[in-house]
């Protein structure tokens, strides 16, 4: 893939046709080099799309992430407490419900109520013990 990718950017950029100055084919090729990084950027962001997509339990703490993520802009904290809650009461996935109850612990903490913030993660420590 990399290799048709250059034969396209070189024959977009002149390479294979023409005799261009030294110092023009160097820019060339370095704009060359820094669309090729920007595509490779690109594409692994895609792989890494595509890898949490594919899996339930990332997809699911992603999820949560942005749940949470939007009821704190809109700042409904206790909104986002009542999901983590929910999941972490209901979920059979103990990677999903370690998560949630991490992040439970967390917007719990950050809204003054430490003590049930601790209980939440001495629950969830309790059962991966």
């Amino acid at each position: 893939m990399k290799k048709s990718l250059l034969i396209l950017l070189l024959v977009g950029f002149g390479f294979a046709g023409g005799a261009n100055s030294h110092a023009a084919e160097a820019e060339d090729l370095n704009r060359m080099r820094e669309f090729m990084s920007i595509m490779e950027g690109y594409y692994a962001i895609i792989d890494g799309v595509h890898a949490v997509s594919s899996d339930k339990e990332k997809s699911a703490i992603l999820q949560l992430q942005k749940i949470e993520e939007i009821y704190k802009k809109r700042g409904d904290r206790a909104e986002a407490i009542s999901v983590l809650r929910d999941v972490v009461k209901r979920t059979s996935n103990e990677t999903v419900r370690n998560a949630a109850a991490v992040m439970l612990a967390d917007a719990l903490n950050e809204t003054g109520q430490a003590s049930e913030a601790v209980d939440v993660l001495r629950a969830a420590l309790e059962r991966n013990l």
